[in-house]
């Protein structure tokens, strides 16, 4: 109940931010959606263990949680931004926000990795587990679609953005469709990311694969 009245308060402030025209400058809504993101994992495989194993493991799934949602959630403004397709005319601020998003990629992809590891050891146990049980095997697929992820966004950040910025320097004659290409791999990493995502909403319905016999 508090987790749903939490949402209901964030889409109300976002609603009165958005007819006040104020969401440029709103920090109220980014910490609400923060903390209703990390009170998932008050409700989820966490909740198995106790004393500082159950603090550990909490504390491991609310970083995962918050990482994945600032990697996703980003992707749908970048997606946004690049979708216009004003190279030239916004050229400053996209290379400020692709950045920016840069910078906290990596950010969020360390933290995943590290807290993905810290839960993988609490709800699979061990090596065998991982390609024996049900739900490691499903995790090995998030895994996989996980890597499709990091290859794009690799790519984004060491081809795409290189080329389409010195296309623009020469004779910006290029950089549109450099632009194109990297809207188009965003996409991909969105559409990966909604696979992520389902692949997530079954694996929290299934017995972790350390308590399968």
């Amino acid at each position: 109940m508090a987790r749903m009245l939490l949402a209901v308060t964030v889409v109300a402030v976002t609603l009165v931010r958005f007819l006040t025209g104020t969401l440029r400058k709103d920090l109220i809504t980014p910490i609400l959606s923060a903390v209703l993101l990390a009170s998932l994992a008050g409700v989820g495989h966490s909740q198995i263990e106790d004393g500082w194993a159950g603090v550990i493991h909490e504390a491991s799934d609310v970083a995962h949680l918050l990482a994945a949602g600032a990697w996703l959630g980003g992707l749908v403004p970048l997606g946004y931004l690049l979708h216009r397709g004003r190279v030239r005319e916004v050229s400053t601020d996209l290379d400020q926000v692709l950045l920016r998003f840069s910078g906290m990629g990596y950010i969020a992809v360390a933290t995943l990795a590290g807290s993905g590891l810290v839960n993988s050891w609490f709800l699979v146990g061990s090596v065998s587990s991982l390609f024996t049980r049900p739900y490691g095997q499903l995790l090995i697929a998030k895994l996989a679609v996980f890597a499709g992820m990091l290859a794009l966004a690799a790519a984004n950040r060491f081809w795409l953005v290189p080329s389409m910025t010195k296309a623009r320097s020469a004779d910006g004659s290029g950089a549109a469709a450099w632009s194109a290409k990297l809207r188009n791999h965003v996409l991909g990493e969105q559409l990966l990311g909604l696979m992520v995502l389902l692949v997530v909403s079954v694996l929290g319905t299934m017995r972790p694969a350390i308590g399968q016999q």
